[in-house]
């Protein structure tokens, strides 16, 4: 593994512990085994270390997505399997010391999250709706941006924590509610 590996996935334990503003470089370098000039060396910033590492996660993402919306065409499946790789994968973001970081530290990253997973939705509600026979008659522009308000309203950091949910219960129950609508 190379050093930008190293400090990429150190930025990804030490968030999964205790979010992004936490943690700092010292604790970073630490984890990744380097100094902290070496970080410095690669990452101008603490802020550009997070950011490689949510570009890293979601390029990652992007890749499970396009292979099953490829696969798969059982949209109950798909969205399981999709939710299984973000609980597992993506606990670093999904916490609730990284969303309320994200809510009040670095909203702008959670923007760049939410282009990508709106982007992301919109080709695979697409997909599907043309996979599918059952939606004749319903706009696919509807069902579309009904599915994306509906995601953006409940899976977005401020709505899990003022109602005190967590991420993997939320998404698991829009998932089911989603699931159920596009059949």
């Amino acid at each position: 593994m190379n050093v930008e590996e190293r400090i990429l996935n150190a930025c990804r334990e030490l968030a999964r512990e205790k979010g992004f503003y936490r943690m700092n470089m010292d604790e970073l370098a630490a984890r990744a085994g380097v100094s902290k000039r070496t970080l410095y060396r690669y990452f101008r910033s603490k802020e550009e270390i997070i950011e490689a590492t949510i570009d890293r996660f979601l390029a990652e993402m992007a890749v499970t997505v396009n292979h099953l919306a490829e696969a798969e065409h059982d949209s109950e499946i798909f969205l399981q399997t999709v939710f299984d790789q973000l609980f597992k994968a993506g606990q670093f973001i999904i916490n609730p010391f990284t969303l309320d970081d994200l809510r009040v530290h670095y909203p702008h990253l959670w923007n760049k999250i939410d282009s990508f997973r709106m982007e992301r939705i919109q080709l695979i509600v697409q997909h599907w709706l043309t996979q599918s026979d059952k939606h004749t008659g319903i706009d696919p522009r509807i069902v579309t941006a009904a599915t994306i308000a509906c995601i953006q309203a409940i899976l977005n950091p401020a709505f899990i924590i003022n109602n005190g949910l967590t991420f993997e219960s939320t998404a698991r129950q829009l998932s089911r509610l989603l699931t159920a609508a596009l059949k």
